[in-house]
């Protein structure tokens, strides 16, 4: 029977109410406590004002008024917009121009201008009336819009139901099979599609989450893991190799005992993925695809397949995937006819915010068509390629820079490398690879032996013109390589060389 994530969570305190439901930075809140406070935001909304479908800015900290005015504003009709901590003013700006918020919630240390800012600690001051006035609201009533940028570089509003809400946590709890007595751990930010579908998994299956404000002090992390007993962790790729070098080498001290380690928000390289099965081989390692738009729709269990490694993995339950042609056709797809990723079930968008030509292009083929290239094998898994304006079209050969990348991580002297598209100086092949990359510590290499050690691995082809050693990859607030800020680089360095 359906219900949305608010309905789910009462029914949790009539069942377990000194459960714990989220641990957050400023404090820990059973089913029962996070019930009465909830309440207490929605009340204290509607006492200023707020009605069904207006548009709300939530500052995304990880404290449990965050949590409050959240599930709060849902039991109203209202419709969340969060915020990443921080954001820019022109973002933010963007953000209200487009939604026509009425005001943002914020924790105290953030100024912005053009909204009315409302600090969320005015949820504790007395209200003449502290109960809130019950709002029909549907599974079908918008719930959330979520900003993305994606490839287009401008940010875009996803709307997202009730429904859809509650269908991407059913997706979650299948693909990692959730028990109630699980115990996440998610140092991941709160306005990103991947902590909010964890969040509202959790609070949905009536089990406990635990929010970290980031993974950078891993002893404070550990701590939080060991003191609330937690059996399993979410994360970026980046999470494990911060761990894995602060414990030099031992994440297993820290990720062993866990039932489900779950890794999301950017791609996982080919090596990355072998350390991990290597060092947490006895834990369910977990590898997620899906978009902001679409929620999780693909899983992959490395330990269970490993011969699979370079695969994103298969639709989850109740979701289906397909490729289609440049012409929005399905294709019977392989790895020489490759097409555009579409995720086809009940998480898709309803559409993007007040964007209808837009929302047309991408849903497509019924379902939403992702910038991904991919092909899927005769077993069913999905092989990504590389991005629509990321694949490299060398004289008319489509290359993924992801085959070229994977190589070359094979190189003991590499930490990480990203090969992007560059124009052909030469105007012959139209574009050319170009890899940047980053040297383990105290390593040192010539780009000629970089160039012989791909000419064993790959075609005359493949191999990058040029490589460009730097310090450290571009990535943006959740640890997603940033290609876009390399292809500026690589046109900055051209202009200063001339």
């Amino acid at each position: 029977m359906s219900a949305t994530i608010e309905e789910m969570i009462y029914r949790h305190i009539d069942k377990t109410p000194g459960k714990l439901a989220i641990s957050s930075m400023n404090g820990d809140l059973t089913y029962l406590q996070l019930g009465k406070i909830i309440k207490k935001a929605a009340a204290f909304m509607q006492s200023i004002g707020i009605q069904k479908g207006d548009r709300i800015l939530l500052s995304a900290v990880p404290i449990k008024e965050y949590f409050a005015f959240y599930f709060g504003l849902h039991l109203i009709g209202g419709i969340c917009v969060p915020v990443a901590i921080n954001a820019k003013q022109d973002l933010v700006d963007h953000m209200i121009e487009c939604t026509g918020a009425k005001c943002f919630f914020v924790s105290g240390d953030i100024l912005y201008e053009n909204i009315e800012l409302i600090l969320y600690r005015k949820l504790y001051e007395k209200q003449e009336n502290e109960e809130y006035a019950k709002e029909s609201v549907s599974l079908d009533d918008v719930a959330d819009i979520i900003y993305t940028t994606g490839t287009t570089g401008v940010a875009k509003g996803v709307v997202l139901t009730n429904r859809i809400l509650e269908a991407g946590a059913h997706n979650i709890i299948n693909a990692v099979d959730m028990q109630d007595d699980d115990v996440i751990l998610a140092p991941l930010p709160l306005n990103h599609s991947n902590a909010l579908g964890t969040m509202r998994a959790y609070m949905y299956r009536g089990a406990s989450l635990i929010v970290h404000d980031g993974f950078t002090n891993i002893k404070n992390m550990e701590d939080r893991m060991k003191k609330y007993h937690c059996t399993a962790f979410s994360g970026a790729p980046a999470a494990l190799s911060i761990i894995d070098r602060v414990t030099r080498g031992h994440m297993d001290k820290i990720l062993g005992g866990m039932r489900y380690v779950e890794i999301g928000t950017a791609p996982m390289n080919v090596e990355a993925r072998k350390m991990a099965m290597q060092k947490l081989p006895n834990v369910k390692l977990l590898i997620n695809y899906g978009a902001t738009e679409a929620h999780r729709a693909v899983y992959m269990d490395l330990n269970a397949h490993p011969d699979k490694l370079k695969s994103i993995g298969r639709p989850v339950k109740n979701m289906e995937v397909k490729i289609i042609d440049d012409n929005n056709t399905e294709i019977q797809s392989s790895k020489e006819n490759v097409g555009r990723l579409v995720i086809c079930g009940a998480t898709c968008m309803k559409e993007y915010w007040n964007e209808v030509d837009l929302s047309k292009e991408v849903l497509v083929a019924g379902g939403l068509a992702t910038s991904d290239l991919a092909y899927i094998d005769e077993e069913g898994f999905i092989f990504l390629v590389g991005r629509a304006n990321d694949v490299i079209n060398i004289g008319g050969k489509k290359v993924s820079p992801f085959e070229i990348e994977d190589a070359l991580l094979t190189n003991e002297k590499v930490a990480e490398c990203a090969c992007i598209p560059v124009e052909d100086k030469n105007g012959i092949l139209g574009n050319v690879p170009v890899m940047y990359l980053v040297l383990k510590q105290d390593m040192e290499v010539q780009a000629d032996d970089l160039k012989n050690f791909l000419l064993e691995k790959l075609e005359t082809y493949k191999v990058p013109v040029e490589f460009i050693i730097i310090n450290e990859l571009p990535r943006n607030y959740v640890g997603k390589l940033d290609r876009k800020k390399l292809k500026t680089m690589w046109k900055n360095r051209w202009k200063n060389d001339d």
